[in-house]
């Protein structure tokens, strides 16, 4: 397998990306969370974000919650349900949670609520491949 490594330019959470999501991330209460405000950019049909999206910022918190309390590893199967569209401009919460630890995999899984009225837009569970600690160590993300 190729060699990991954070070259800061990650479509989601990469702040070199001119283009990217730009995903800030923090860690509490045993998960890792973010909030943001998604554009009319982010759109498929009019005033709905696009659900690939959606999947993006679902995937995304759940490997950040992975690699923060297990290591790095790589996500192997996504599953998403979609509950209510997204419009631009609505600002969202989104947490990310160990379900499930085994000895070299992983389950997570993750909900996008809205800020104003906690409105649940998708929820998701994804599994993991783990990486060795070794990866970790020598800052490969």
């Amino acid at each position: 397998m190729k060699e990991l490594r954070d070259d800061r330019y990650c479509f989601a959470c990469g702040p070199e990306n001119p283009i990217g999501l730009k995903i800030v991330v923090d860690y509490t209460g045993g998960g890792a969370v973010s909030t943001l405000t998604l554009q009319r950019v982010h759109e498929g049909w009019a005033n709905v974000i696009h659900g690939g999206i959606i999947s993006t910022i679902l995937d995304e918190i759940m490997a950040h919650a992975v690699y923060y309390y297990l290591g790095p590893g790589v996500t192997t199967s996504l599953k998403v349900d979609f509950k209510s569209p997204l419009a631009p401009g609505e600002t969202i919460m989104v947490r990310g949670w160990i379900k499930e630890k085994r000895s070299r995999a992983a389950i997570a899984s993750a909900e996008i609520t809205t800020e104003k009225d906690q409105r649940l837009i998708a929820s998701g569970e994804s599994y993991f491949i783990l990486l060795s600690r070794k990866n970790k160590e020598k800052g490969y993300a």
